[in-house]
């Protein structure tokens, strides 16, 4: 495909987009908006290294701005780094912002915002040589983790905490962007309060009356009972403390409480049918309300 044939490809699907943006107030309109884009044809998967890669970050970066976040360790938004996959060295970025740096508490809130791209051998499709949007994996939760953070920003003032937002690349070929963030910035997240970690957020069961998310930790997890998350009115948390290896592992090994929240593994995972018209957005905005109700009620907030 050639360079102006992709342009016009973006500037179309960015149109198309814009169309979900009647209601700026409307959190499905933007979640639809970023989770569309996200796992559009246009970005062929999100693939480290590749163009649709850095359109993704570009749009993620943007993002960040757009909801009034500020640059987390430094003045970028963007930091490089490669990692080595079948002989080749890919060159990608992780991105991350933060809603008040001046606060030395922190809470971190991650998602991966890579996929397979065009083809992988973690592909789970007979004939692998199709884009694999990955609009649960991990378009979902890359949305919720933005839509939370127009939710820190606009009540800011009534936390004391630094409230850091993390997208990580690398994850499908092996965790290598939280591995390198975590590795290169273990001074700066030591007073952290926990990480919470999207991965798999958009299918929410709508046949339950309260449908299940699961609450992955690690076995020797630092979480203070009192501060796992418990079910609530129409969302039922089902904690599962085994050793699963997510991004949010590493944070646990420097004794940080981590975990990963996700609504599961379905048919879709790692196929090029993990599609955009199949996530639940009206049960991403249930969990994301969810989210808030807990953070409001373990977090120290000002009176």
């Amino acid at each position: 495909m050639t360079g102006a044939a992709y342009n016009y490809i973006v500037t179309a699907l960015l149109v198309v987009t814009a169309s979900f943006s009647q209601n700026k107030n409307d959190e499905v309109t933007q979640l639809k908006k970023d989770v569309y884009y996200l796992a559009s044809d246009a970005l062929q998967g999100r693939a480290p290294g590749t163009q649709g890669a850095e359109l993704a970050a570009e749009f993620i970066v943007n993002r960040f701005k757009e909801v009034g976040l500020k640059p987390f360790l430094g003045n970028s938004y963007q930091e490089p780094f490669t990692f080595q996959e079948e002989g080749n060295t890919i060159s990608t970025e992780n991105l991350f912002a933060c809603t008040n740096p001046a606060k030395s508490k922190k809470l971190i809130i991650t998602a991966h915002y890579d996929h397979l791209g065009l083809k992988s051998t973690h592909s789970r499709e007979i004939f692998q040589n199709k884009i694999h949007n990955g609009a649960d994996d991990n378009a979902s939760g890359v949305a919720l983790l933005l839509a939370l953070a127009d939710y820190f920003m606009e009540h800011e003032s009534k936390f004391n905490y630094n409230i850091v937002f993390i997208c990580f690349s690398g994850h499908e070929s092996g965790l290598f962007g939280s591995a390198d963030f975590v590795n290169k910035h273990k001074n700066e997240i030591k007073n952290t309060a926990f990480v919470l970690n999207f991965d798999m957020v958009g299918r929410l069961n709508k046949q339950e009356a309260n449908p299940e998310i699961l609450f992955r930790i690690t076995d020797k997890s630092s979480w203070k009972e009192q501060d796992i998350p418990q079910s609530a009115s129409g969302l039922k948390v089902r904690i599962l403390s085994e050793e699963v290896t997510l991004d949010h592992t590493i944070f646990s090994t420097l004794g940080i409480p981590a975990a990963t929240l996700s609504t599961g593994i379905h048919d879709d995972y790692h196929k090029a049918t993990d599609d955009a018209a199949k996530i639940n957005f009206e049960g991403i905005v249930k969990i994301k309300k969810y989210l808030e109700t807990y953070c409001n009620k373990v977090l120290d907030i000002k009176t």
